[in-house]
């Protein structure tokens, strides 16, 4: 039978355990700590432990017959242990792991299994005691002295002792209210002395980490200058001392004010009012300090409040910006003259990216006079780019130019035309270079584009004086080199056959011949292509030549001309005048010679182009080609042939029952 204390004692303390749980379990919700949760599920578990007793003295078997004791006793045990040793910041080593997973599995199978013996129950009760002594030592051995801790190490080893010798005392049940009484004194105990030393760490955290800001702040490079709600100062740290050229301790209890001339000070009013009002702001802040010297400063300004709304002052960051305001005041100076030079030259400055539209990131007021177009237009593309401004005909060659002079780091110079907004066209002049990023990248193209068409007008006239003179001096070589050796090769041909044919009408062809070459030279006098101007002269005085050779009437034979307009190399006049001179030979000699005089005669000469050929049809209306004429004419055949190759051409036979059609055919382009 317990003593008659013991269950009134069991149900007073059960309170008590449920106040300290609540009083953990708040704390973990404020301070979030680790080691307040594994404190807090020990508390728990301490509840689960008074329930279990007041269940098992206030004899409620059936229900205490299925209570955990042992597990409880257990899992209150290791969260404490574990909660101290996060708290102490000491690592739980794998062997007490492992005695804990042991104990912990033997205590849960016990408990399963109903089992009273003590072979079960002493491990579980001198594991707890062992790891509270074990814990009190640890407490013990911390290095700085603070009272929570040390009282908690003792009271923990000497309830580590207590919970020791439970297995020896558990059979004297008369001094069972003796034993929950020291334990339920240990217990609170401890829960306070916890709570206590966690204070006392909490205060050294703070202590530490007020040293440390304040450290920072006497070193920082910025400075720290702090005010009251009336605007006096009530800190200031030593940079912002040096800045205002003054003692730390010095400017305590004066204001802003009295730094600054009497015109601004409705400013400083003002940003002081607008603190109270709660706004912050970043600005500029220019004085001169004790020494005469200017100094800028950029402040970051925030008011402050109390935690109940007030307002009780502000806190200004101040940084040194005096050297910047310099550097800054220079650039502005640097940067008006280089906009003054740039605005003044004579054509275009300019940053633009590496692509065919040479979108422009900067360009000169002087576009407007070399293109029509104001800068705004070409910036960003946003009303035409600069690559639409150049000619067509130059876009590709100056795109490559640009490429290639990058590749081999070189300056691009360039000149090529461009469109001016009024339509007319313009030669420009343009010089520059890449700028490369540290990485070597391509970040932009900077140069200078210059009006180059008065130069350009001046090149083309001397150009074109010149090359008339050469060409002239050239033209009348080369003709007559050419119409020589042109005329020894007919000559030399027309030799093998004169023994064969007929001495006078070999003279007679020979004459014929240099005749048309006459009359080529003769027509393409001034002129530096066949053309439609060329091709029909030429034909007439040759047609008229030949028909007089001949012994025709210029009624007897209708002539049909037909020209296009054809570009034809120089060159090919010679051998195109010879080739229609045998074909119009050929035509009068062997077609019209059968025909009766009341009979049509007609001969018709084309020149004309179908897609990449050009074509030189000779056709007539008479008897068509006889088996044996080429054996016949084999002279003007072969003339016509080898002629022929000399364009790249080839010789077609069209003839039929009503006529011959002869076609030269040869390549347009070459």
């Amino acid at each position: 039978m317990s003593h008659p204390w013991l269950l009134p004692s069991l149900l007073a303390a059960l309170p008590s355990a449920v106040f300290v749980f609540g009083v953990y379990l708040y704390l973990y919700s404020k301070e979030g700590n680790k080691a307040l949760l594994a404190w807090t599920f020990g508390w728990f578990f301490h509840l689960l432990f008074y329930i279990g007793n007041i269940l098992q003295v206030g004899e409620f078997d059936h229900l205490h017959y299925y209570f955990p004791t042992l597990s409880v006793d257990f899992l209150r045990a290791f969260f404490q242990f574990y909660g101290c040793f996060l708290f102490l910041r000491k690592p739980v080593t794998l062997p007490m792991k492992g005695i804990f997973v042991l104990v912990g599995l033997g205590a849960i199978t016990a408990d399963y299994l109903k089992i009273t013996s003590g072979f079960w129950v002493w491990p579980v009760y001198l594991l707890v005691g062992l790891s509270q002594i074990y814990t009190g030592i640890a407490f013990l051995n911390t290095t700085r002295f603070e009272a929570g801790k040390k009282i908690t190490g003792w009271i923990f080893i000497l309830w580590g002792i207590h919970v020791a010798n439970y297995p020896f005392v558990r059979p004297l049940q008369e001094f069972a209210h003796f034993g929950f009484l020291l334990g339920g004194f240990f217990r609170f105990s401890s829960a306070i002395t916890i709570i206590l030393a966690y204070f006392e760490e909490t205060k050294m955290g703070l202590l530490r980490a007020e040293g440390n800001y304040k450290k920072i702040v006497e070193t920082t490079l910025e400075g720290i200058w702090l005010i009251d709600k009336d605007g006096k100062t009530t800190y200031m740290n030593r940079t912002m001392a040096d800045y205002l050229g003054i003692g730390e301790k010095e400017f305590v209890g004066r204001t802003i004010l009295d730094l600054i001339p009497l015109e601004l000070h409705d400013i400083i009013n003002r940003r002081l009012e607008d603190r109270k009002r709660g706004i912050g702001e970043v600005h500029d802040f220019h004085f001169k300090n004790r020494k005469g010297e200017s100094v800028w400063l950029l402040m970051s300004t925030n008011p402050l409040f109390d935690y109940q709304g007030n307002y009780e002052g502000a806190l200004a960051m101040c940084t040194d910006i005096t050297a910047f305001k310099k550097t800054e005041i220079a650039l502005k100076e640097s940067e008006r003259q280089l906009s003054t030079l740039i605005r003044n030259l004579p054509g275009i400055a300019y940053r633009c990216a590496l692509d065919p539209n040479w979108t422009m990131e900067f360009i000169s007021e002087g576009c407007f006079e070399l293109t029509g177009y104001s800068p705004s237009d070409f910036v960003s593309n946003r009303t035409i780019s600069f690559g639409e401004v150049i000619h067509e005909e130059d876009r590709e060659d100056v795109y490559r130019d640009v490429i290639d002079a990058i590749r081999e780091n070189l300056t691009y110079r360039l000149v090529y035309r461009i469109h001016h907004r009024n339509g007319n066209m313009k030669w420009v002049f343009e010089q520059g270079s890449a700028v490369k990023g540290e990485k070597g990248e391509i970040i932009a193209l900077e140069g200078f584009i210059s009006d180059f068409t008065q130069v350009k007008r001046a090149e083309e006239i001397m150009a074109n004086s010149l090359q008339e003179k050469d060409i002239l001096l050239k033209e009348v070589h080369h003709r007559v080199k050419n119409y020589l050796q042109v005329l020894s090769s007919l000559l030399s041909i027309q030799q093998e056959e004169i023994e064969e044919s007929n001495p006078a009408q070999v003279l007679v062809e020979s004459q014929n011949r240099i005749l048309s070459m006459a009359y080529v030279h003769e027509s393409l006098y001034g002129k530096h292509q066949i053309s439609d101007e060329f091709f029909p002269e030429f034909v007439s005085k040759l047609v008229d030549s030949l028909l007089r050779s001949f012994g025709h009437d210029k009624e007897e034979i209708r002539i049909f001309v037909n020209c296009e307009r054809l570009s034809i190399k120089q060159n090919f006049a010679i051998p195109i005048g010879l080739i229609l001179n045998e074909l119009v030979t050929n035509v009068l000699k062997h077609a019209f010679p059968g025909k009766l005089r009341s009979e049509e005669r007609i001969l018709k000469i084309s020149f004309y182009q179908e897609g990449g050929w050009i074509h030189l049809d000779v056709t007539d209306n008479g008897r068509g080609k006889s088996a044996s004429f080429e054996s016949k004419d084999s002279m003007g055949l072969e003339l016509v042939d080898l002629l022929t190759k000399q364009l790249k051409g080839s010789v077609q036979d069209l003839s039929n029952e009503q006529g011959t059609v002869t076609r030269i055919r040869f390549p347009a382009f070459q």
